[in-house]
């Protein structure tokens, strides 16, 4: 695999596993339930785009005209948005604590925050169109079959995920979890050379698996976040607009690692801009989307 698939598919392994050892132990219970829930799993993933399932995985409901008018306005820097490109618009109260989501090229989910600051004039058409470019650079993972194959399929390791998050919020406050957790190896340890004493052979290997993943999975899912970061960045590099989102990253996260992220997008840029590429021509007085909308609306003076 190469580009993205090759990481993305790394950072499922355990995902997999676990959630094979469920439908195999759910295999043996009822093949019928079984065989239902993989049809449901696989209509759910043809039916991925339509209005039940963008509401049933967003929240989402179709914007009205004046919302829609008012991001498509604010989206005009975006060159490959604009006309026959042009996305539906629909506005999102579960996006998982983010404000888009482009789950195809052609559907834009907002949140209704996002849409309240691109009303009021808080954010400016570069700004707006800066964010929702770090949204279709994640499209191309969002309407991918395999991927969303692969997220129903290991629906049980999501729910697990679930509440080992929960559980890691409360463990922060008890030290003497956090330390059970840290001398694992040790307990690893003694499970291996017990079961290969004993020549058991199967539990050898169970143990031996099951503690490569507890090192492994967090690094491999971090590698997967930061992959899909850097697959946004260069889309709103590409659009032209690694600046302004820099310049948003700096403005809302002054740690390190924000100052690093928009170090890279102004740099980038300036690459860009040298190599003859796309240039970006800053405005003294930003366009806002609804300054846009009010100059469409005002009627246009002929010259005598």
């Amino acid at each position: 695999m190469n580009g993205w698939r090759g990481t993305w598919a790394r950072a499922q392994i355990t995902g997999v596993l676990f959630s094979s050892l469920v439908w195999i132990v759910m295999w043996g219970l009822s093949l019928p339930a079984l065989v239902g829930i993989l049809l449901v799993g696989f209509a759910a993933v043809e039916a991925r785009k339509t209005r039940p399932m963008l509401w049933w995985r967003f929240g989402a409901t179709p914007a009205n005209d004046f919302q829609r008018d008012a991001i498509l306005a604010a989206i005009v820097p975006i060159a490959s948005l604009r006309g026959r490109h042009q996305p539906s618009v629909w506005i999102g109260s579960q996006l998982g604590g983010g404000h888009v989501v482009m789950p195809a090229p052609a559907v834009l989910v907002v949140s209704p925050e996002l849409l309240r600051q691109v009303v009021s004039g808080q954010l400016t058409d570069r700004q707006t169109s800066a964010i929702i470019s770090q949204a279709l650079g994640h499209s191309q993972v969002y309407d991918s079959t395999l991927v969303n194959a692969a997220d129903a399929y290991c629906l049980p390791w999501r729910i697990v995920q679930i509440f080992i998050n929960v559980a890691s919020q409360a463990a922060r406050s008890i030290p003497l979890i956090g330390f059970s957790w840290k001398i694992r190896w040790i307990v690893f340890g003694l499970a291996a050379f017990d079961a290969y004493r004993n020549a058991r052979w199967a539990a050898l290997i169970a143990v031996i698996l099951i503690a490569i993943l507890s090192g492994a999975t967090g690094h491999l899912e971090t590698k997967w976040v930061r992959k899909r970061q850097n697959l946004g960045d260069q889309r709103v590099i590409s659009e032209g607009l690694g600046p302004d989102l820099a310049d948003l990253i700096q403005h809302g996260d002054r740690s390190l690692a924000a100052h690093e992220r928009a170090d890279r997008l102004h740099g980038a840029a300036n690459r860009t801009r040298g190599a003859g590429g796309l240039t970006t021509v800053p405005s003294l007085q930003p366009i806002t989307a609804m300054a846009r909308l009010e100059r469409r609306g005002r009627p246009e003076r002929r010259s005598r």
